[in-house]
């Protein structure tokens, strides 16, 4: 029994050892790695696992690595899931590789760091490079549109260049910017460039974007403490990557068009609305139009002034690096004819990014970027699509000798818009260098120190001329002038960061992060004007000396930052973070410089717990709550003091105070509560993000309105500004709700929908100042106009005036059964065919009672803001085939269309009006043709279209005064954009040497279901007369003439090297 016992222990020892051996035998292994599509993934990375050896796959795909046969492979692929396969005796192992997008957004950017997004507790939104490559926008805020729950943008101006407003979770200040800050690889801008045709996004190349991280609530943003109020947008542009140098270069050209044209009036409708003016007038028929029979449609101004507009767009980029070190360089040309005369934008952009790993525990690298645009501005500086839809259709554009034509009435001040458009001058050039370089050090891997140093120069002019022309006596200018204004911004911040990170036990991880950062911004401005210059000599040392106007400015403003950010994560399921922020600002006196900013958030990732360990269906599954305080500073420098100023007067020159000084303003300080659900299933194919929050603001900044006895009205146009103050407090509560689905994922076809949608909803809940409520006028005619009213209980800016409640259509609207008066007629009227309220004119509604129509029946009219908002979208990829559709909607919102008091006016007889205007009026006939025209019983409406009225150029009725008249519906449904780009096999590209080629169309703004009359529905801020602010939240939805968005069709071709 030993004997046989001994033989077979040696018999199982030696049969093991041959195991062993044959295991630890090298062998070649080959195969092919494919995509899902089952095209080659060039150059995925084969490693054997636990070793420094391996290969990449070649232009097929193909591999071929020497291993042993217990080892196992691992192929992994940027993008792509990793996948490992034990090799266990196979020659043969082919792979097929699964996109991984959860593992490309695994990792996102937060204020001063980033972090995996399981492990976020604010709410924070990604858009990613693929976003931005379905639309090809000229702009990056362009893709926000419709794309982010509880991010509202809009267009302010469809204008190459233009600007955008971009509200997160609604408006938070009255009288200062609503907009985000946007930090850009560290670099932190303002998203309010001061006018309404400018982009502070315009000088930033959309090819160069990797992700856009949107911070939305207070716990994610109270890290930017009093920069946070509106939002942050984190920018973070694409970095090389190590490996052989790539270069990808790609074209595009488009073509952009006029959606739509306004109705207004034909030479013919114009003539006999022409002949109707003249009988009420008692001179019959106009000698200009005596048989409007004979005549045409005449001159479409609208027609001349815009056009088919082409778009040229280039990128070019290289990007690779050695081991530790990688580089990418990036360079762009824009040029953007604008569909209207008068308009362009031009783009040159240079980037260049460097990162090394210099030492083990040194990282150092840098980003720069040079820009430079020229913008065409003059279609906007003189309002000229005003002009072109209000100017007579019986006015040519040219005469028969080819030289301009214009009006020959001496009160026509409409000119010949396309004439201007093409004589005068007004561009806008910036020069803009953005740079940051950093330094990182660690020691140990527990610790480790970063310092930055980030800077932001611009260099902005602005040049104006106008020539002298003369198209007749009445349509010229004799005087040339030349206006030039040059302002210079330099910002530069130093950051210093330390990071901890520390585990106690094994289930249980902190990380620390302690930071200090100040900042500095200086600007100046010089203004120049002068007349009577050469029109061929374009300089401002051409014109009369005698003539100049001269100014100067020159401000300051520094940041001094304290903060701080803990988190702590127990089993990887229960996670809670913590912000702190200490701002000092120069913006305020002593004593009210300093704030403090905290927060706190909390996830439970619900999905973790084991009495959910078999529901497998369950991806993810986390719920987060938040809490904290952010600011704003939005005031103009030195705001608590004041300055001495210099002022002509009929006694010489003098001084006297810029501005009533206010020691005591602080900073408006926004709380916010936050609670959102994520929820994965079914393997993340369908994924549902849910927010509900609540954000209030006190100590509201605003600039008082005095009495006229302080020397001020309170705007910014007058001698003296009448002092800032903290005036009281509104709120924001909404809902967000975000889906996405994948909803076929086979081989060669995939499947993809989103649906975003978001409910914000504003009020004001008090107001320290005398009257209770904030009232914004618009100039117009010499005139201000009350336009909204800002009031307690009421969202911000809404539209104020008069309830139009119907039209006497005859004597019976206007008396009772006794004959008496049953309506309420404007102060001072009586029932008057001439001087008073007659048959065809509007009835207003009476709100006190008084029996009287006067300035006490005022209310509001509308409200700019939506009830909601949002956009859904579909992708479909077959092969090599990608399409996209992407919808954008807002519901609910009222605009006020002041361009139709202009247009709508039957009365109007200077300049064309709407056809509605012309031909479908309030007319009045008579019932008893024999009768007297001035019995008002004889009198009656035969037609007329809703809310349209009588024709009587005096108009002591007012039929045309502010009221719901011009409010109208702005709700609509867009399809934003369509994309359809096929990408050829790699293994048919790689044959010619080529690393990719893609060719795409893509078409924009392709069509728009709405109510609205005017060229377009987004109707977003409009410029404030008396600010420095581009966009005043009092003006939102105010449609004086908004260049409309064209419509653009892109065709491109991407390839790669």
């Amino acid at each position: 029994m030993l004997a046989f016992s001994a033989y077979s222990v040696e018999g199982m020892a030696a049969g093991k050892l041959a195991v062993v051996e044959a295991l630890q035998q090298v062998s070649r292994v080959t195969g092919v790695v494919t995509d899902s599509e089952g095209e080659p993934v060039i150059g995925a990375s084969v490693m054997v696992k636990g070793t420094s050896k391996g290969t990449i796959t070649d232009l097929d795909g193909k591999y071929s690595v020497a291993v042993k046969s217990g080892q196992t492979l691992e192929f992994s692929f940027v993008g792509m899931k990793k996948v490992s396969v034990k090799v266990a005796g196979k020659s043969v192992i082919n792979v097929m590789m699964e996109d991984d997008a959860i593992a490309l957004n695994e990792v996102v950017a937060i204020g001063y760091g980033t972090m995996k997004r399981s492990d976020l507790t604010g709410s924070v939104v990604s858009v990613s490079a693929d976003a931005i490559e379905q639309m090809n926008p000229t702009s990056i805020d362009q893709v926000l549109q419709g794309r982010a729950a509880g991010v509202q943008m809009t267009q302010n101006s469809g204008m190459p260049g233009g600007g955008s407003s971009i509200q997160i979770r609604g408006l938070n200040s009255i009288n200062g910017t609503n907009e985000p800050i946007y930090v850009i690889d560290g670099v932190t801008i303002s998203g309010d460039t001061g006018t309404q045709t400018d982009n502070a996004l315009s000088s930033i190349n959309p090819s160069d974007i990797e992700s856009m991280e949107i911070l939305k609530d207070a716990s994610a943003t109270a890290i930017y403490g009093a920069q946070g109020a509106n939002g942050v947008i984190i920018i973070t542009t694409k970095s090389g990557k190590e490996g052989k140098a790539k270069i990808n270069v790609e074209a595009q050209y488009g073509i952009q068009y006029l959606p739509r044209e306004l109705e207004v009036a034909n030479l013919r409708e114009f003539a006999y609305h022409s002949n109707d003016i003249y009988d009420a007038l008692g001179y019959g028929k106009s000698s200009l139009f005596a048989d409007p029979s004979t005549l045409g449609k005449g001159t479409n101004w609208q027609r001349a002034i815009f056009r088919p507009a082409s778009m040229q767009n280039y990128n070019f980029n290289m990007s690779g690096g050695s081991k530790g070190t990688t580089y990418k360089l990036s360079a762009n040309y824009l040029t953007q004819d604008g569909i209207a005369s008068g308009s362009d934008f031009d783009r040159i952009t240079l980037t260049a990014g460097l990162d090394s790993q210099v030492r083990k525990w040194l990282k150092i690298g840098g980003r720069a970027t040079l820009s430079r645009t020229t913008q065409t501005v003059t279609i906007a500086d003189w309002n000229l699509i005003n002009s072109a839809v209000r100017q007579k259709p019986n006015i040519p554009v040219t005469n028969l000798d080819g030289s301009y034509a214009a009006p020959e009435e001496q009160d026509n001040d409409l000119s010949n818009p396309l004439a201007v458009s093409r004589l005068a001058d007004k561009n806008n050039r910036k020069l803009s260098v953005r740079a940051n370089v950093y330094a990182t050090l660690t020691p140990v891997k527990w610790f480790d120190f970063k310092t930055e140093f980030s800077t932001n120069v611009n260099s902005d002019e602005t040049h104006s001329f106008v020539p002298t022309y003369w198209f007749n006596a009445w349509s010229q200018n004799s005087e040339a002038s030349r206006e030039e204004t040059i302002q210079n911004t330099y910002y530069w911040a130093w950051r210093n960061q330390m990071n901890f990170k520390y585990k106690p036990t094994k289930r249980q991880s902190i990380n620390l992060m302690l930071g200090h950062e100040m900042t500095k911004r200086e600007s100046n401005r010089l203004y120049g004007k002068r007349l009577n210059g050469n029109d061929r000599l374009p300089d401002l040392s051409a014109g009369d000396a005698l003539t100049a106007e001269n100014s100067g400015y020159t401000g300051r403003s520094a940041f001094l930052s304290f903060f701080g950010r803990l988190n702590y994560s127990l089993r990887d399921r229960y996670l809670l973070t913590a912000t702190l922020r200490y701002d000092g600002s120069s913006n305020f006196g002593d004593g009210h410089r300093w704030g403090c900013f905290p927060s706190v958030s909390a996830a439970w990732r619900i999905n973790k717990e084991k009495f959910l360990k078999d529901a497998d269906w369950i991806s993810n599954l986390k719920l987060r709550a938040g809490y904290g305080h952010v600011g704003n500073s939005n005031v103009s420098q030195f705001a608590y003091t004041s300055v001495l100023k210099n002022i002509p007067t009929i006694w010489g020159n003098g001084n006297m105070l810029s501005r009533i000084p206010n020691e005591d303003i602080t900073w408006e300080t926004t709380k916010s509560f936050n609670v959102g659900l994520d929820l994965a299933l079914f393997n993340n194919r369908v994924e549902f993000i849910a927010d509900w929050y609540y954000k209030k603001t006190d100590d509201l900044l605003l600039i008082l309105s005095l009495p006229g006895t302080t020397g001020t009205n309170g705007t910014m146009n007058v001698t003296t500004q009448a002092p800032w103050d903290n005036v009281g407090s509104l709120e924001n509560k909404g809902i967000e709700l975000t889906l996405n689905t994948v909803n076929i994922s086979k081989r060669n076809f995939q499947w993809r929908s989103n649906l975003i949608f978001t409910l914000n909803r504003n009020k004001v809940l008090s107001l320290n100042t005398a009257n209770a409520f904030v009232d914004k006028t618009y100039q117009t005619g010499g005139k201000d106009r009350i336009v909204t009213r800002t009031q307690v209980g009421s969202p911000i800016g809404q539209f104020y005036g008069y309830n139009c409640i119907g039209r006497i259509n005859s004597a019976y609207d206007l008396y009772d059964e006794n004959g008496k008066v049953k309506i309420a007629l404007p102060e001072g009227l009586t029932v008057n065919k001439t001087t008073g309220v007659w048959v065809g004119d509007l009835i207003f509604e009476d709100l006190n009672h008084d029996g009287v129509i006067n300035e006490k029946d005022q209310t509001v009219i509308g409200n700019p803001l939506p009830k909601f908002t949002g956009g859904f979208g579909n992708t479909f990829s077959y092969k090599g085939f990608d399409l996209n559709l992407y919808f954008t909607f807002s519901y609910g919102n009222d605009i006020m269309n002041w361009l139709n008091m202009n247009i709508d006016n039957p009365n109007e007889r200077m300049y064309n009006i709407t056809k509605r205007a012309a031909v479908d009026y309030a007319k009045v006939a008579l019932i008893d043709p024999n009768g007297s025209a001035d019995n008002i019983y004889n009198n009656y409406v035969v037609s007329g279209a809703e809310r349209m009225y009588r024709i009587l150029p005096a108009d002591p009725n007012q039929n045309n005064r502010i009221s719901t008249r011009i409010i109208e519906d702005g709700s609509y449904l867009r399809l934003q954009n369509v994309s359809l780009s096929y990408t050829f096999p790699k293994r048919w590209v790689a044959r010619i040497g080529l690393n990719m080629i893609k060719v795409y169309a893509n078409a924009t703004n392709l069509f728009t279901l709405t109510k609205y009359s005017g060229y377009d529905p987004e109707v977003g801020m409009a410029r404030d007369q008396y600010s420095n602010y581009s966009q005043s939240a009092l003006l939102n939805g105010f449609d004086t003439g908004r260049y409309p968005s064209p419509r653009t069709y892109t065709f491109g071709i991407n390839v790669g090297f």
